[in-house]
């Protein structure tokens, strides 16, 4: 099992949702290294669905207080709402890691 971060998140708007879209793209690899996995999913116009996994609870523990602190801090002006679940990752499917992505 993968100490997994799942997190809904509502945007004041498209537009603020596309410049966090921009910002995690662009910062979330150096901010999480430690991730084995970061999903974003549009589920609305101005709402997305993030995932991340981790190889120890630490890690996850870690990133989550990285990533609460951002959403809290200098990105807040780009919420409306967000709240977190904690879990484990516990099914892992992936029929072909070299498949493009979308």
């Amino acid at each position: 099992m993968k100490p997994t971060n799942v997190v809904s998140m509502d945007f004041n708007s498209a537009q603020a949702m596309q410049e966090f879209i921009e910002t995690y793209e662009r910062d979330s690899p150096s901010l999480f290294p430690e991730a084995e996995l970061l999903v974003l999913v549009k589920t609305e116009e101005a709402s997305l669905i993030a995932i991340s996994a981790y190889p120890t609870e630490e890690h996850r523990m870690a990133a989550s207080e990285t990533a609460q602190g951002r959403i809290k801090g200098h990105l807040a002006p780009l919420f409306k709402e967000s709240f977190r679940l904690l879990g484990d990752m516990v099914v892992h499917h992936t029929p072909n890691s070299k498949a493009a992505r979308p």
